[in-house]
């Protein structure tokens, strides 16, 4: 068995084969491309063989064969063609549905027209001439009989035209498919391989596109009165290849073959004399010379069309770790660049519910859920919100490199917050020497309207001197649970519960000194 390995394509095309048709039974898709694997079936003896109508739209470098145990693989030759020198591609896979629909739309329309025609003679039966009185008896029974044969008639005209109706439904969107299939490929290609088969077994082709990718979309469900979380990984298939994935295992991956696979040598570090200034300032001056423009390259509105299809952003999968993901099931991807979601599984994780304040920025209480970083690949994508069953909003997932994980899940109104008038001194009073003082006293009161206790968040941005000259006192009460939040300077967090029914009150007091002629910026 040949191993696996690039082949020579050459542009001959040797003597002829026999025609064999290939499946696509594996796809596997990563941020702006795929790795398409077809499977054909290999004879017993057989010398070569030919693959034909494969789209055009795939690198043929990426090409490779690898055959079953007994068959080996030799040179490789590939011919394209416009679609109306390949006969045998003309066929598509919805031709024997849209025949079928045909042949009932004749059907319906040969007896439409027997209708019409039975219509016809009755209309013209009924104009005929007057008859005498003695026929009258013989005219009612007549009348009769034709009335009750015209309203048979346009009763059943009638249904006929209904399901003439709903067959053209059906029909068109077949018509508009099969088009679609043949304005995707309007060349194709053709591969001929020379291989010497011991026995029967399969071919499996493979090779790179680049019209494809997927990105991330999340879930998170929270379920406050247990505190868990489930975290649904979905995600978004989209390609435009030329060719659809019907009935294919998915497999999708956040590697990125386009990256760069190394790094460049270190350059060394010279250390030189300086031309003088009035020459290092000339050589400035050319350096930053502007560079003559590019030549615009102009690009055909079908090409431009392509590449925007099946467009994701594929920085959402920097800086992760390479993953792999199934997808389960047989799936269909058409090639028409429309978005196809699929599951890849949840995560049942047990979270710590809060209510966050931040008074200064807003006199609300948010519900967040805090839990640890789940385990594995996580690339940033958008991310729907529920709690406790209802959808609350959208967000971004975007783990970076953080070791807990932060969800905020809307409002919560029973969580009260009342912020008082800020208390503030001159900013002259206080005179110390040469030195000036300003004192600064906030408030906040929380009431929880709940019938349950709730786990309080508050943070609090307090004033930090950045210059030894700028002194700041601070006065809590209550003391804070963190005097630097996440290692953040200045910002103090109160963790604590409040009791149903039960309302806290938070004041903090500062007290800024600094040199009376001196210039103090961020003073709000």
């Amino acid at each position: 068995m040949t191993p696996r390995l690039l082949l020579p394509l050459l542009l001959a095309l040797p003597g002829l084969a026999q025609a064999q048709s290939s499946k696509i039974s594996h796809v596997l898709v990563y941020p702006g491309g795929a790795t398409v694997e077809r499977v054909a079936k290999v004879a017993a003896g057989a010398q070569t063989l030919k693959l034909s109508c494969l789209p055009t739209r795939f690198d043929l470098d990426s090409l490779q064969l690898q055959g079953d145990t007994g068959t080996q693989i030799g040179d490789v030759s590939v011919q394209t063609m416009a679609r109306e020198r390949a006969p045998e591609c003309a066929s598509s896979p919805l031709d024997a549905s849209i025949r079928a629909l045909e042949d009932k739309q004749a059907d319906l329309k040969a007896e439409i027209d027997a209708h019409e025609l039975v219509l016809g003679f009755l209309k013209n039966f009924g104009m005929g001439s007057s008859p005498g009185a003695g026929n009258q008896v013989a005219i009612g029974s007549t009348a009769e009989s034709l009335r009750r044969s015209g309203l048979e008639a346009m009763q059943r005209q009638h249904q006929l035209l209904r399901k003439k109706q709903l067959i053209e439904q059906d029909l068109t969107p077949l018509l508009a498919e099969r088009d679609r299939l043949i304005k995707a490929n309007p060349q194709l290609r053709s591969l001929q391989i020379r291989l010497a088969a011991e026995q029967a077994g399969e071919l499996r082709l493979s090779y790179r596109v680049s019209q494809a990718g997927w990105t991330p979309v999340y879930r998170a469900h929270l379920d406050t009165a247990k505190g868990q979380l489930r975290l649904e990984r979905q995600a978004q298939v989209a390609q435009n290849s030329g060719e659809d994935w019907s009935g294919v295992k998915l497999r999708l991956s956040t590697v990125q073959p386009r990256q760069n696979t190394g790094i460049a040598p270190p350059y060394p570090w010279t250390l030189d004399i300086l031309p003088p200034l009035q020459a290092q300032a000339e050589m400035q001056f050319s350096r930053e010379a502007p560079a003559p423009p590019a030549m615009a390259i102009a690009r055909s509105p079908l090409a431009q069309s392509q590449d925007e299809s099946a467009r994701f952003d594929v920085s959402v999968f920097q800086g992760e770790f390479a993953a792999e993901f199934g997808v389960p099931g047989l799936v269909n991807v058409a090639s028409d660049g429309q978005r196809v979601g699929y599951s890849l599984g949840s995560e049942l994780v047990d979270a710590q519910v809060l209510r966050r304040v931040q008074p200064q920025q807003e006199a609300q209480a948010f519900l967040m859920a805090e839990l640890a970083r789940p385990a594995g690949s996580w690339p940033s994508g958008a991310l729907q919100l529920f709690r406790d069953g209802d959808f609350v909003g959208n967000s971004q997932l975007n783990l970076g490199s953080e070791e807990r994980l932060e969800l905020f899940f809307g409002r919560d109104e029973m969580l009260r917050v009342k912020v008082e008038p800020e208390q503030r001194g001159g900013a002259n009073a206080g005179f110390i020497g040469s030195r000036a003082e300003q004192k600064i006293g906030r408030a906040f009161v929380l009431e929880n309207l709940h019938k349950k206790p709730v786990q309080l968040q508050v943070l609090e941005a307090s004033p930090v001197g950045r210059h030894e000259d700028i002194r700041v006192q601070t006065v809590f009460n209550p003391k804070p649970s963190l005097e630097a939040w996440k290692k953040q300077p200045g910002v103090v967090a109160w963790e604590l519960p409040l009791e149903a029914g039960k309302t806290l009150r938070i004041t903090a007091e500062y007290s800024i000194s600094y040199p009376k002629d001196a210039r103090i910026g961020g003073l709000r």
